[in-house]
């Protein structure tokens, strides 16, 4: 999601900015292939799952709950803003876009970025580790650690536009991309499996794949330092903003994605309930999670027939419904038997229901500013899920909702969306995917 508004950003504010990949540079971009596809898919490939792979949300998400939960003694509340703060700089990712295109850094526009984000992103991985186990300054130097991940997955993204636009290949670098988020998405059992060790471990399993990248960009990539600062960047962006911001249909898609997702969450608390209630172990946790990774993916690949067969307008209602519906199978969920075929049945469809939305949030992005429109959309999408979790964390503990009364506010609040679906603009709605597609 991120990274492919943060790659259009650079095609769409940047064509006046001078590609690393021009026709002088375009075989000198390695040093030990000559083939520029295996060259660009090495890079973003790496990049873009090195930069999902290492988020505190993802290989971190487990190893900071458990520590926060259990060795600092933080309720559901707490840990749910830490998590969410953590990752704010990921609802911010359209400014490192602008950034990088706008201000050379040591006279380039990609390398340099590459080499001291990856780095930097590294050591603070290590340093979170090694410092005291105190909740400020943990969240603090979580923020700057995703700082620097939000710039390796834009710079990564540029490359894949850049490069995909100067051999032909967009087609091929966008499913390289695809594929190495998937695969990034182990990260989150792995971390919950190591969640029983110390952070350390987790935090050297994070920080290797950022050094890796590191000496890549440092002694493979090569880019001239040739670029000058573009003010006209600025500007392109300014009148893409414009735009977005007079597009009603933008914001009537971005509004329902926010409510959508703004319904009081439970996934922090269910992580409590695990544990406290039902006292499954963390190795039993990572599994739970895997089975979540492999469910989703197979959830989304059912979604490729779904919408050939279907108008947006009926996928968005079932979509709606079945999100809340579906929460409620949660009612259920009093063992380890229990819990597996929960969580398998609940991400396999929550995937499929969810895809719906990210299809009305392209279909609702104004042409001319793809960048700007999909990342205001999607903002509206995290930021609803910011809250949920808030929320719904903030009724667990302080208004000691149990976990199942929290499932049923849940599905309802969700459920009240629906009649939203009305509002949004029959252009959107009354299409079917090409089969040709």
């Amino acid at each position: 999601m991120n990274e492919s508004a943060s790659a259009v950003v650079v095609s769409a504010a940047g064509e006046h900015v001078v590609s690393p990949l021009n026709a002088q540079n375009r075989r000198s971009m390695f040093n030990f292939s000559k083939t520029p596809y295996f060259n660009l898919a090495l890079l973003v490939g790496f990049g873009i799952f090195v930069s999902t792979y290492a988020q505190t949300g993802n290989i971190g998400l487990y190893p900071f709950r458990f520590l926060l939960k259990d060795k600092l003694g933080e309720g559901p509340l707490r840990v749910a803003l830490f998590m969410q703060l953590a990752a704010m700089p990921w609802n911010l990712k359209l400014i490192s876009g602008i950034i990088s295109d706008a201000i050379p850094f040591f006279g380039t526009r990609r390398r340099h970025y590459l080499i001291w984000s990856s780095l930097l992103a590294g050591l603070l991985w290590l340093a979170v580790a090694v410092m005291p186990q105190r909740y400020l300054p943990m969240l603090v130097m979580s923020i700057m650690m995703n700082i620097g991940l939000v710039f390796v997955s834009t710079i990564s993204g540029a490359i894949l536009v850049e490069g995909g636009q100067t051999f032909g290949v967009t087609g091929k670098l966008s499913s390289v991309r695809v594929f190495a988020m998937n695969i990034a998405s182990v990260g989150t059992p792995i971390g919950a499996y190591f969640a029983m060790q110390a952070l350390g471990i987790s935090a050297l399993t994070a920080a290797i794949p950022l050094f890796i990248l590191f000496l890549i960009a440092v002694f493979l990539y090569k880019e001239k330092p040739a670029a000058k600062a573009d003010p006209k960047v600025w500007k392109n962006v300014w009148s893409q903003l414009k735009i977005a911001v007079k597009a009603k249909t933008l914001w009537a898609a971005a509004g329902l994605l926010f409510l959508v997702q703004f319904a009081p969450g439970f996934m922090t608390p269910l992580m409590f309930y695990q544990t406290d209630t039902l006292h499954f172990s963390e190795k039993f946790i990572s599994f739970l999670t895997l089975i979540d990774a492999i469910a989703g993916a197979a959830g989304a690949f059912f979604y490729v027939y779904l919408c050939r067969k279907f108008k947006l307008r009926g996928l968005l209602y079932g979509s709606v419904f079945f999100t809340a519906a579906l929460s409620l199978l949660y009612l259920g969920y009093n063992d380890r038997n229990s819990a597996i075929f929960i969580e398998a049945i609940y991400c396999f469809a929550l995937s499929l229901t969810q895809l719906p939305l990210y299809d009305l949030a392209a279909r609702a992005t104004p042409k001319g500013s793809e960048a700007v429109g999909y990342a205001v959309i999607m903002s509206m999408w995290n930021w609803g899920l910011f809250f949920s979790d808030l929320i719904g964390s903030g009724l667990y503990e302080k208004y000691h909702l149990t976990f199942k009364s929290l499932v049923w506010v849940n599905a309802g609040t969700t459920l009240l969306v629906i009649v939203a679906v009305p509002f949004l603009p029959a252009m959107l709605l009354e299409q079917r995917e090409e089969k040709t597609a």
